[in-house]
């Protein structure tokens, strides 16, 4: 069946890049603009979305969270997470609200060429926010549509655990970052967040919202995109199923895959564009062979480590206050790290419990994204390949030893005490690898870079490959993992495509 109605642009996925991409294409009123969700799209947003202190419900218990289970190398699993909602990512993650650093952009510029640097990107970057604190900074925005909040500044009055770990993490050589959104963040940072008056400010409230109005946008929710529809090698729209199943086929010239660094490649490969015999052994015709579709998975690894501690550290006390931006060998010249320090955990009749959470912000290895078969309602296998050089082990246990070094610390020693996880008899190398997890921060699945390479699925413009009319535009393109949480470079994202669109 085909949809008589006829876009000029289709915007597969409306998660964090997706809405972005619709509302900034819908301003021209002469573009009909179609943008599809395979989640729902409840309005009013749930409270268990909009309110930030409902975090763990949202994660937990909602369904409102795609969970993709993967496996570590000693056969023990662990959950990926995906947004399932109009937001996507933005809204069903910890909101914090943190640009890539200077390095990033200097890395991702070897791919995409000039365009891609910090300098031609940071007007973009500064479009984005409305920054009450900094905003009148040439490095920031006043008046974008994200809104950002710091419940906390470095030089407010803090709890005694807040003062205790700037003080010890002064004494261990990391300054004060007043704005880690700076081009080179380290130190002990005030960490913002997309909330305006206590509410969530995801891209489906501060970019989709406004335009919902305009006769030129239509939005489907709850309907999934089965493939591409391809004349010869030409986007020419897309085949849906609705949630009672029905097969529906709607026409545009142009379309763009925002689905994310898991589901954008699988539309591809199920629309025939990816690896030839990968998809010929599921059945699919490979229409336009593109051997990087899929692979070239990064994310960031994170550890726990947990102490006996000597009194409680309330939730309010340490989130969302400050993280630690450090680096696991003071010799680098960039920070590879995030440190937290979480709050306590009670189990009755013993003392509390006080994590620690170490993430590290590289990954030396790729993984890949593949079809598990060729049902488009089938999720895809993720292949992680985290920790497997033996580097970012390395860079994990520098940073378990600043965390040592940090809770015995006499400001820091009031509240931690002896080290519980891993235990004393265990190899911390040991528990690194078998107790990862990761930090929800996937990339690389449809990544940039020129036609003669071969892991690259987009042009540094976000186009396909080896076809007309079809972009990518999430954080599936991004070559490396950011230093960072991705929630902002993947509304940076939406912007490029947005502008690329625009351009012709």
């Amino acid at each position: 069946m085909t949809d008589p109605a006829t876009y000029d642009i289709i915007v597969i996925g409306g998660g964090t890049a997706g809405c972005v991409v619709a509302a900034r294409a819908s301003e021209d009123p002469s573009r009909r603009v179609l943008l599809i969700e395979d989640g729902p799209d409840p309005r009013p947003i749930p409270d268990v979305v909009a309110d930030p202190k409902r975090q763990s419900e949202l994660i937990l218990e909602s369904p409102y969270v795609r969970m993709y289970d993967v496996e570590r190398p000693d056969g023990s699993s662990f959950p990926l997470l995906s947004g399932r909602i109009m937001g996507g990512g933005s809204s069903v993650n910890n909101l914090a609200v943190v640009r890539p650093m200077a390095r990033d952009f200097e890395t991702w510029s070897a791919y995409g060429g000039p365009d891609w640097s910090y300098d031609a990107l940071l007007p973009l970057m500064r479009a984005i926010e409305a920054d009450p604190d900094f905003g009148d900074s040439p490095l920031h925005g006043a008046d974008g549509p994200l809104h950002l909040h710091r419940g906390y500044h470095l030089d407010d009055p803090a709890d005694p655990p807040v003062r205790a770990l700037i003080r010890a993490a002064g004494d261990l050589g990391l300054p004060l970052c007043h704005d880690l959104n700076v081009p080179a963040p380290y130190g002990v940072c005030a960490s913002p967040y997309n909330l305006k008056d206590g509410r969530r400010q995801s891209t489906a409230v501060a970019y989709l919202e406004p335009a919902r109005q305009r006769p030129n946008l239509t939005i489907r929710a709850d309907t999934m995109v089965t493939r591409v529809l391809l004349e010869d090698r030409r986007a020419a729209g897309v085949e849906t199923r609705s949630s009672d199943g029905e097969l529906l086929q709607v026409r545009a010239p142009r379309v763009v895959l925002a689905a994310g660094v898991f589901h954008s490649p699988q539309v591809l490969m199920l629309s025939g564009i990816g690896p030839e015999e990968e998809l010929a052994s599921l059945g699919i015709a490979p229409r336009v062979p593109l051997s990087g579709v899929g692979s070239g998975y990064q994310d960031h690894a994170v550890v726990y480590v947990t102490f006996q501690g000597t009194t409680d550290l309330r939730e309010t006390y340490v989130i969302p206050k400050v993280r630690l931006i450090a680096k696991s060998d003071p010799s680098r010249d960039v920070p590879d790290l995030h440190v937290f320090m979480r709050p306590s955990i009670r189990m009755e009749g013993m003392p509390p419990l006080l994590p620690v959470s170490l993430h590290l912000l590289e990954q030396r290895t790729t993984g890949r994204v593949r079809l598990a078969s060729a049902d488009p309602s089938d999720l895809p296998i993720v292949e992680p390949a985290l920790l497997e050089h033996p580097d970012d082990v390395a860079a994990l246990l520098g940073g378990f030893e600043l965390v040592r070094r940090l809770t015995a610390h006499p400001a820091l020693g009031a509240f931690y005490g002896p080290l519980l996880t891993p235990a004393p008899d265990t190899d911390p190398a040991d528990h690194i690898r078998e107790s990862y997890i990761t930090y929800y921060h996937g990339v690389g699945t449809c990544r940039i870079g020129p036609a003669d390479d071969d892991g690259a699925v987009v042009d540094p413009r976000l186009r396909v490959h080896g076809v007309e009319g079809l972009w990518v535009a999430d954080a599936s393109v991004l070559p490396t993992v950011p230093h960072a949480n991705t929630n902002l470079a993947a509304i940076l994202i939406g912007e490029i495509a947005a502008r690329e669109l625009s351009a012709g």
